[in-house]
C-alpha cells in the first residue's frame, strides 16, 4: 500500500513539472510566430517580424493612412487616399516606422493634395509608387529623393499635373515602368530620359504637351506611348533607343504631318500606332526600310492622297501588308484595296 501511494505521488509531481515545462518552453511554432530579430538598416537597429506579427506602423500615428503587410511576400503597402492636406501627410511621415522599406504608395481619388513636397516621404521608401484620379498639379524636385534606388514603378495618371522635376529621372536607377498621363503638362522633355537603363514601359500620353528633344540610350525599352499631344513632325532620331525590345511606338490623336527618314528604331516586330493624324502621304524613303524589316504601321484616320506616291507599297514584294487595314485615302477607299493597275503608269 505504502508503495501505491508513493508512486502516485510520484505520477502527480511529474505531471505538475512537465506543465511548468511546458510554460517555460514555448513549442518550435510559438518561437516562429512570435519571435523578433535586429537587423541592421540605414545605420541602426530595427525589428523585423515573422509570422502573424505586422512591421507597420501603429495604426492611430498614420492615419488615415492604412499600412497592410503580406505575411507570404513579406511585403508592406501604404494606403493614403484619405489624407486631407499636405500636411497631414507630411505628419504621417514623422511617425515612428518600425520598418523603412515599403513594397507600394497608394493615393488615389484624393481632391486634397495638389502638391507632393520636397522629401514628403522623410526616408521612407517605396518600389511602386502610384498616384491617380487626383487634383495633384506639382510633383516639386526632391519629392521622390527617398526612392532613387528602389523605385521600379512611377504611375502618375488622370490627375493635373503641370509641374514634374524631369531632371531628377536620371537618380532613379531600377526604374522600369513610368507613367505620367492624362495629365496637363504643357513641355516633357525626352532627353530626360537618357541613360535610364532599366526602363522598359513609358507612357507620356494624353497631356496635349510639346515633346522636344529625343528619346534615346533606353536599351530595355519595349513599350513607349505619346498619344494626345502636341505634335507635328517627327524628326530624324527621334526614338532612337538602341532597344532589340521595342515592340510598340503610340503616336495617334497628334498633329503629325511629316515623319522623317531614320526617325525610329528599326526592330523586327515593332507596330507603330500613327492613326488619327495629318500624314498625306507615306514616303517610301521613310517608311519603306521599316517594312522591308518586319515593322507595322497603324494609318488609320489620315487624309492620305493615294496617288504615285504611295506606288511604291504595291510593288512585287506587296509591303502594303505592313499598313494595316483601316488606312485610307481621301476618297474614302481603303488603301490595301486599291487596284495595283491603277499605279501603272506611275
Amino acid at each position: 500500500m505504502q508503495s501505491h501511494i508513493i508512486i502516485l505521488l510520484y505520477i502527480g509531481v511529474a505531471c505538475v513539472c512537465g506543465q511548468i515545462s511546458r510554460q517555460e518552453y514555448p513549442t518550435p511554432s510559438d518561437v516562429y510566430n512570435q519571435s523578433k530579430v535586429y537587423v541592421k538598416q540605414d545605420g541602426r537597429h530595427q525589428p523585423e517580424y515573422y509570422g502573424y506579427e505586422e512591421p507597420c506602423p501603429d495604426a492611430e500615428d498614420i492615419s488615415p493612412c492604412v499600412c497592410t503587410y503580406d505575411t507570404v511576400s513579406k511585403a508592406m503597402d501604404l494606403e493614403c487616399s484619405a489624407v486631407e492636406s499636405e500636411e497631414q501627410l507630411k505628419q504621417i511621415f514623422k511617425a515612428d516606422f518600425p520598418l523603412k522599406n515599403f513594397n507600394k504608395f497608394d493615393l488615389h481619388d484624393n481632391n486634397n493634395i495638389k502638391v507632393l513636397e520636397a522629401g514628403v516621404f522623410n526616408g521612407i521608401t517605396f518600389e511602386i509608387i502610384n498616384v491617380y484620379n487626383t487634383d495633384l498639379e506639382v510633383v516639386e524636385l526632391n519629392a521622390l529623393d527617398s526612392c532613387y534606388e528602389t523605385a521600379t514603378n512611377i504611375d502618375l495618371y488622370y490627375s493635373k499635373i503641370t509641374s514634374f522635376p524631369f531632371d531628377e529621372l536620371s537618380q532613379f536607377s531600377k526604374l522600369r515602368d513610368f507613367a505620367i498621363s492624362h495629365s496637363l503638362l504643357s513641355v516633357i522633355p525626352a532627353d530626360a530620359f537618357h541613360g535610364l537603363t532599366a526602363l522598359d514601359h513609358l507612357d507620356i500620353s494624353d497631356n496635349n504637351a510639346d515633346i522636344v528633344g529625343t528619346f534615346q540610350d533606353l536599351p530595355k525599352l519595349g513599350h513607349i506611348s505619346l498619344d494626345s499631344n502636341n505634335m507635328t513632325t517627327i524628326p530624324s532620331q527621334f526614338i532612337k533607343t538602341g532597344s532589340s525590345d521595342l515592340s510598340f511606338i503610340g503616336l495617334s490623336h497628334n498633329n503629325i504631318v511629316s515623319v522623317e527618314p531614320d526617325a525610329f528604331d528599326i526592330v523586327d516586330g515593332l507596330h507603330i500606332n500613327m492613326g488619327f493624324n495629318s500624314l498625306s502621304t507615306l514616303d517610301e524613303v521613310t517608311w519603306r526600310p521599316y517594312f522591308e524589316a518586319g515593322v507595322t504601321l497603324a494609318a488609320g484616320d489620315n487624309p492620305l492622297v493615294c496617288g504615285c506616291d504611295v506606288a511604291w507599297l504595291f510593288g512585287e514584294d506587296q509591303l502594303r501588308e505592313h499598313v494595316d487595314y483601316y488606312a485610307t485615302c481621301t476618297n474614302g477607299e481603303h488603301l490595301w484595296f486599291l487596284d495595283p493597275s491603277t499605279f501603272d503608269n506611275c
